[in-house]
């Protein structure tokens, strides 16, 4: 007995002390209430002497009128009378921007939270409450000066990262201040145009976590549908907002709590399968089957509605957890109907999405997918277009045989002029499960090889299309001993290919395999591939210098040389003036030198050139100006007093080192001219290492423009400027 009378007593002073607190709390509220009163009839006051008066300095007046409520300590009253200012003056004032951008911060810093989450949701400050909280006196006062905007709040959102408080209820005005205007502590805003767009976002962010951070999605869920409630947004949001939380309390097993919250969604929205499904699984897990059999069965007629134009919607979770309960109730046979039935509503392409969900419900179940073979060749086009490719790399792990078949109907279509769509067909035969690491790719390098024979320089686009795609599978993550197939398949097709070449063949197909062959080796082809383009275009005769020229860009220059030197030699085509002038130009251009050029006129003289008389002067101005253009371009290089103090400027070349080396050249007897006048500098530059034949050239065009070594040189022919 006295033990129970101590704990009476012991009860009873806890009661009185909660009964003391509650008082306590009240007459803390009854004060701040009666504060605030008061202060809003001093501050009514000044603004209603405001709102009469026309003084010019309007803005400073209602300035002094919100620092007098920030010095009482009324920060949400300054926040209301700068808010209705602004609505009166507009943006133009920056002192009324900044003293805004002030007492925003210092409201929304009074919401802050000390012990904030940094992956948790923002605290929420809704100016609808705070400006209801404004004592009436105020208000109306407010209400006169920026009128019904400066005291109502608005649709528009601002989320202060730094401060971790979303403000809700910005008017146009305010949105558009804080967009634009620069004014004020520097803060990182995220600017948001409505509460339809807040809530999405944290429904969002709770979908964008990983499962274990299950408090942090619930609060961030719980944080969105308490925003929609509180700004009354419309059913559907709010619909999403309790569904969303009905998925992650199923995640968490609160069965109860989960089919509370999906029959409120129900009664929300009575057609949500999605809701439906959710609450059928709940009432399964927790144990109440026929209530969930029930359910399940009603779904399976929603689904089956012929005028259901939605389905393809739904079929993400609502189905797919109908033919899991089907599954675990031993209802094999309805999720097979069902599942076919759907089947029968896809009828082309543009139901692709539909085919492929219902096809992974079939894999992930392993239900019987003889309804998905015979489907698939009705969704894939002839010829194929994008989106039978993608449903074909799609379905290769539901279906690969029926996949399979369909590849080699693709691949009996496909030849010569028609290899389009080779590249797809190998990639659809990487995805499907052949077995053993590497065999995908040699079952590709197989087909690869196959129409790699049929390749002809009539058709250049096929070699294309046929070396790319060998070129993709060198780069691919395959067994060396498959990989090493690729590059060796590459070389004997353009090996095949080059020897196939013939004069009529079109620049294209010229062009391609030297192109193809640098992409295709990194810029290194082998010899024998180089060696073989060159014999090819040995066989070119005169009339087809274009084509050679079309090769020559995509060689290496020492090997472009060598090649034009020998066609030239094989068609006794040296003495030809302008045929040399177009080669000269374009050894130029491929070694980005002049003394390219030089050096081609130098090989022929050492080759013992003769040139017919009536081309003999045309022959010594492009030698001339050929000669000339070299000196000026390595005049520019020359260090000062160089060319002096070296005996003149080096005007050697390869072919007066090597000339004489080579298989009936004759080697050439070097000189100097001592009286050549640079363009550049006007000085007198002695050219030493140059033939008897160039120093003769010198001398008569220097001569004929300065007996004496000096003045312009103005050529007939043009000068070094033509070669810049």
């Amino acid at each position: 007995p006295g033990r129970g009378s101590l704990q009476r007593e012991a009860c009873m002073a806890s009661q009185a002390g909660k009964k003391s607190g509650k008082r306590k709390e009240a007459q803390a509220r009854r004060e701040t209430q009666a504060a605030a009163e008061e202060d809003g009839e001093a501050l009514a006051e000044r603004v209603a002497a405001l709102a009469g008066d026309n003084q010019t300095d309007a803005v400073d007046a209602c300035c002094g009128v919100a620092d007098e409520g920030f010095r009482r300590g009324a920060h949400e009253l300054a926040f209301a009378v700068i808010r209705a200012s602004l609505h009166k003056h507009g943006l133009q004032n920056d002192k009324l921007c900044r003293r805004y951008f002030f007492l925003l911060d210092t409201v929304v810093k009074a919401r802050m939270s000390a012990k904030k989450k940094p992956e948790g949701p923002p605290k929420m400050l809704y100016l609808r409450e705070m400006l209801g909280r404004v004592p009436e006196v105020l208000s109306g006062q407010l209400a006169l000066l920026g009128g019904v905007d400066g005291v109502k709040a608005g649709e528009r959102c601002v989320l202060m990262k730094e401060r971790g408080v979303m403000v809700i209820g910005l008017s146009l005005l305010e949105w558009r201040l804080l967009l634009e205007k620069q004014a004020g502590p520097k803060m990182e805003m995220q600017m948001i145009s409505g509460v339809e767009e807040a809530v999405v976002r944290g429904l969002s962010q709770s979908e964008g976590m990983s499962d274990a951070q299950a408090e942090i999605k619930l609060s961030w869920n719980a944080w969105a549908l308490k925003l929609c409630e509180a700004e009354e947004g419309t059913p559907q949001l709010r619909g999403k907002c309790l569904l969303q939380r009905t998925v992650l309390l199923l995640a968490q097993n609160s069965f109860q709590k989960a089919i509370d919250s999906s029959g409120e969604v129900m009664r929300i929205q009575p057609a949500n399968k999605h809701a439906a499904a959710l609450n059928a699984t709940a009432l399964h897990k927790i144990g109440r089957k026929k209530e969930a059999a029930s359910a399940v069965t009603e779904l399976i007629g929603a689904f089956q509605r012929s005028e259901d134009q939605h389905v393809q919607d739904e079929l993400g979770a609502p189905l797919e957890l109908v033919v899991s309960l089907l599954v675990e109730m031993h209802r094999t046979k309805e999720a097979l109907r069902l599942l076919s039935q759907l089947l029968s509503r896809v009828s082309g392409p543009r139901h692709q999405p539909l085919f492929f969900g219902l096809a992974r419900l079939y894999a992930k179940h392993g239900l019987n997918k003889d309804a998905l073979v015979l489907k698939l060749p009705q969704l894939c086009t002839r010829p194929p277009d994008r989106r039978t490719w993608d449903l074909l790399k799609s379905m290769a792990e539901y279906t690969p045989a029926a996949v399979e078949q369909l590849l080699q109907s693709y691949i009996d279509e496909a030849g010569p002029g028609r290899f389009t769509h080779v590249p797809q067909i190998t990639e659809v035969m990487c995805k499907l499960p052949f077995g053993a690491h590497g065999s995908a790719a040699n079952k590709a390098l197989k087909l690869l090889q196959r129409c790699a024979s049929q390749v002809a320089p009539d058709r250049p686009e096929d070699l294309k299309i046929i070396v790319e795609d060998l070129r993709a599978f060198m780069s691919s993550n395959i067994p060396p001993t498959v990989s090493e197939q690729f590059p060796r398949t590459i070389e004997s097709l353009l090996l095949a290919y080059c020897e196939a070449l013939t004069a009529q063949h079109t620049a294209d197909a010229w062009e391609m395999p030297g192109d193809l062959m640098k992409r295709a080796f990194n810029g290194q082809p082998p010899v024998v591939l180089l060696e073989q383009l060159q014999r090819s275009c040995l066989r070119l005769p005169l009339t087809s210098e274009k084509t050679l020229w079309v090769v020559f860009r995509h060689l290496s220059p020492d090997s472009g040389v060598a090649l034009v030197r020998t066609w030239l030699l094989q068609n006794d085509a040296a003495a030809d003036v302008d045929r040399m002038e177009r080669c000269a130009r374009h050894f130029h251009m491929a070694k980005g030198e002049h003394a390219a050029a030089l050096d081609l006129l130098r090989w022929a003289e050492s080759r013992g050139l003769q040139v017919p008389a009536e081309s003999a002067r045309k022959w010594r101005e492009l030698y001339f100006t050929v000669l000339r253009a070299t000196a000026e371009e390595r005049a520019t290089t020359m260090k000062r007093g160089g060319a002096f103090t070296s005996g003149g400027l080096d005007m050697a070349t390869p072919a007066v080192h090597d000339g004489g080396s080579e298989e009936g050249a004759v080697a050439m007897e070097l000189t100097t001219f001592p009286h050549y006048r640079s363009q550049l500098t006007r000085l007198e530059i002695p050219l030493r290492n140059i033939t008897l034949t160039e120093r003769g050239v010198l001398a008569e065009k220097m001569d004929v423009v300065a007996p004496h070594g000096g003045g312009e040189v103005d050529l007939e022919g043009g000068g070094a400027e033509a070669w810049q």
